[in-house]
């Protein structure tokens, strides 16, 4: 006998005669057994389904906590620059057209402004006093730029000679129709001239704060 065996039940075949069929009855084992395992196959199958659902479920909300905090920083450091911008002053202002490096190293990190009262963390990064204030307050004492924990008594000035470069940069008056240029250390004494002349209504940042 040769046996075949493609599901649960199993059919035997002799070799050397012909098979008699019997006549079909409403109790079948083969189509019974068929039967069954179709069942247990599309049991299996909406079993998948459920499963995978739950998965793609389970990893869209890992993935959206993972980007909240990241949302969450990006507002913040958005409602703090759009504050800012009545008081400090933007790199557009300044004369000479230095490399990205360069006038990155004098912009305050969480305003994207030049440097006003500048501090500088435990981890070597630079930002404005008022700035790095706020962002401690909102989003906790780490450093905006590599995450790394630091405390408002940890914050100190930034060394002379750094701070000697800063002031010589040279800036375009903000106020309309004055084309003077200014030394970034003077700009508050010469826009405090222009309030002087035309009152209180002269908009221009006052690089203080």
């Amino acid at each position: 006998h040769q046996k075949f065996s493609n599901s649960s039940s199993e059919v035997y075949f002799p070799r050397n005669k012909a098979v008699e069929w019997k006549p079909h009855r409403s109790k079948c084992d083969v189509c019974t057994s068929s039967k069954n395992w179709a069942k247990r196959k599309i049991t299996m199958h909406q079993n998948s389904l459920i499963k995978q659902r739950k998965l793609n479920v389970e990893h869209k909300k890992n993935k959206n906590e993972k980007l909240s905090p990241l949302w969450k920083k990006n507002k913040t450091l958005n409602q703090i620059r759009n504050k800012c911008k009545q008081i400090h002053l933007d790199s557009n202002l300044l004369v000479v057209d230095y490399p990205p490096a360069f006038t990155k190293s004098f912009t305050c990190q969480v305003c994207e402004h030049i440097l006003c009262d500048p501090v500088q963390t435990s981890c070597k990064h630079l930002f404005c006093r008022i700035c790095i204030h706020k962002y401690f307050k909102i989003m906790g004492c780490y450093c905006p730029s590599c995450r790394h924990t630091c405390f408002p008594t940890d914050l100190a000035p930034p060394v002379k000679s750094f701070l000697n470069i800063l002031n010589s940069l040279v800036l375009k008056c903000a106020v309309t129709r004055c084309d003077e240029e200014i030394l970034l250390g003077k700009y508050s004494q010469h826009i405090a001239k222009h309030k002087e002349i035309k009152g209180k209504d002269v908009y221009a940042p006052t690089n203080k704060g």
